[in-house]
């Protein structure tokens, strides 16, 4: 059985979504907006200083840096190989990196995000693999950033700063010896720009846009290759879906605290804000009182956050002596992704601000967006409805399709927005992509809604082995690799525990050397500081160390993972009804 969207949604076939031109350009083409570019305020503006530039300005300042970054790395067309063009982006959010994606776009070049909670081993696999010509990176981040690029062979030449009010860590390296963004956007103003090259029709499908990095359904991170027009289509597929909420100038006041390293950020308050004329207010780190002052301040309508952020809300603001202090009048919708809203978290949500309509999404690297609840129906627990143009079936164990409600399956995709594949990798692409159809590795069942009927996805189960950190994804693999590096480790396998702040946390199930010579405590504290030492802190071992005999495995060889993590529920399970 194919699920798609709702019948009361505006449809939206194939031909209708343009693949004749870049991302930019579709964004600020006043033919196919909702409203005119001269109509719409400044699209995104700083939380601290309220700087901000107009549509107007910011369209100039993409020619222009465009056009600096071509003079610096010596480029003098638009017509070269996109993979020679690779720029690497490694800093905190902030009002300059839109403009920054879209000017690698002007100059034909693709951008490759890194998460900002990156060591600089882990910076310089991802610079190494999409074989990133230059780095765009913040002064408290620099030092990374120069390591990284050192271990690849980018010169320092090729390490740019970006300005940040926020940034009040203070540099890690000399900061006058780096050309800053703005030098850059200046030298583009002073010189011809680029050479605009017409783009045949069906070049957006086939020509990526951006590499973000993701594990797939399991192993190490790859390079996802999203191309022009699977964001194009997102943007398009989303502002449909809401269309009949959104009437008229209607215009939002967003949050920008997701990672803009994140797809999460990328679709929703980089690209579909701009489009449907809104402003972001950019945050650049998060801290509770700041956020919550912010949304006070710039008087914001849409929160898109993620769990954890709203377990905070509530347990801090139980906290404080005036509960009005986090009253936030202006929020008409909160948007939570990333990670499934527990069911008593949505009850204390609802309890705390009546006035707000909570809902979900679900998506992935691999396929932007594809769910989401809509204002006039939210499911509570649900992920929402599928998005105009978009097909979903469930798949069983046994390859077989799911036919009707409340029968659970892996959910697999069809649709413009689903990527290219990954980055030189053939085999994990044709794993995951398969006949046109992605393969989420995430187990899902459709319910009817109580009153509408219409088709909701419940997110019941994972089939791939990644664990899902506050949304950031943890490839089990990395760990134990890294962990069987260490002299006191046999053996090992990482698994997910429950964790109320961030869904999951890893945990490792350790075989200790014969030779250890020490205690399981002390143990325990090596390998847990082995790890934080050389890995960002959401791949830490927050679900601790059990030290086991043996790691159970099949007779190929491979990890029984399911075994450890039912064994681990069955614990958890135990210690639950002794309290």
């Amino acid at each position: 059985m194919v699920f798609r969207a709702p019948s009361w949604a505006p449809q939206l076939s194939d031909t209708d979504i343009p693949d004749d031109q870049p991302l930019s350009d579709f964004l600020f083409d006043d033919e196919l907006r909702p409203r005119k570019c001269a109509e719409c305020p400044t699209p995104f503006i700083d939380s601290l200083d309220g700087s901000g530039c107009s549509i107007e300005e910011t369209k100039k300042r993409i020619d222009w840096l465009a056009a600096g970054i071509a003079n610096h790395l010596g480029i003098t067309d638009t017509t070269g190989d996109v993979w020679d063009r690779v720029v690497s982006i490694f800093a905190v959010n902030n009002v300059h990196t839109p403009v920054l994606a879209w000017a690698v776009h002007r100059l034909n070049g693709v951008v490759a995000p890194a998460n900002v909670a990156f060591r600089a081993s882990e910076l310089a696999y991802q610079l190494k693999d999409s074989k990133a010509r230059c780095i765009f990176t913040d002064a408290s981040h620099l030092g990374i950033a120069i390591e990284a690029a050192s271990s690849v062979g980018i010169p320092s030449s090729d390490i740019f700063l970006i300005s940040i009010p926020a940034d009040t860590n203070g540099p890690t390296a000399n900061i006058q010896s780096f050309l800053n963004l703005e030098d850059l956007v200046e030298i583009g103003r002073q010189i011809p720009p680029l050479p605009r090259i017409g783009w045949e029709k069906g070049r957006a499908r086939k020509q990526a846009a951006y590499l973000c990095y993701s594990s797939g359904t399991s192993g190490p991170p790859k390079g996802v290759m999203i191309s022009h027009r699977n964001i194009i289509a997102n943007i398009m597929q989303m502002n449909l879906y809401e269309l009949p909420f959104r009437n008229g100038n209607h215009e939002e006041v967003i949050l920008g605290i997701l990672p803009q390293s994140h797809i999460y950020s990328i679709i929703l308050t980089t690209h579909c804000s701009v489009f449907r004329g809104d402003t972001v207010v950019v945050v650049a780190k998060f801290e509770l009182m700041s956020l919550v002052k912010a949304v006070r301040k710039f008087k914001m309508t849409m929160l898109y956050i993620v769990p954890p952020i709203l377990i905070a809300l509530i347990k801090q603001g139980a906290l404080v002596k005036d509960p009005t202090e986090f009253d936030l009048p202006s929020v008409r919708r909160i948007y939570s992704g990333a990670a499934p809203l527990s069911e008593e978290l949505t009850t204390q949500i609802r309890a705390r601000y009546p006035h707000v309509l909570l809902g979900q999404g679900y998506g992935m690297t691999e396929s932007a967006t594809v769910m989401a609840s809509h204002p006039r129906e939210v499911y509570d627990g649900s992920s929402g409805c599928v998005l105009p143009g978009l097909e979903i079936r469930l798949v069983d164990a046994d390859g077989n399709d799911v036919e009707g409600y409340n029968q659970s399956g892996e959910i697999w995709a069809r649709g413009p927005n689903i990527t290219l594949g990954y980055f030189k990798n053939k085999d994990a692409t044709a794993a995951t992509y398969s006949g046109g159809w992605l393969r989420s590795g995430d187990v899902g069942e459709f319910r009817p809604h109580p009153k509408t009927g219409d088709a909701h996805l419940f997110i019941v189960d994972r089939v791939k082995e990644l664990i899902k950190v506050s949304g950031f994804q943890v490839a089990p693999a990395e760990l134990e690799g890294h962990l069987l590096s260490h002299s006191l480790v046999d053996d090992c396998a990482v698994i997910p525990v429950a964790d109320e702040r961030s869904g999951e946390v890893p945990k490792a199930v350790v075989v200790l050397s014969k030779d250890a010579g020490c205690d399981h405590r002390t143990a325990e504290r090596e390998i847990l500081d082995w790890v934080s030492k050389h890995k960002s802190k959401h791949k830490h071992l927050k679900g601790g160390v059990d030290f086991v005999s043996e790691i159970p495995k099949s007779p190929s060889g491979k990890i029984l993972r399911r075994f450890l993590r039912d064994r681990e529920k069955a614990r958890q399970a135990q210690i639950s009804a002794k309290l």
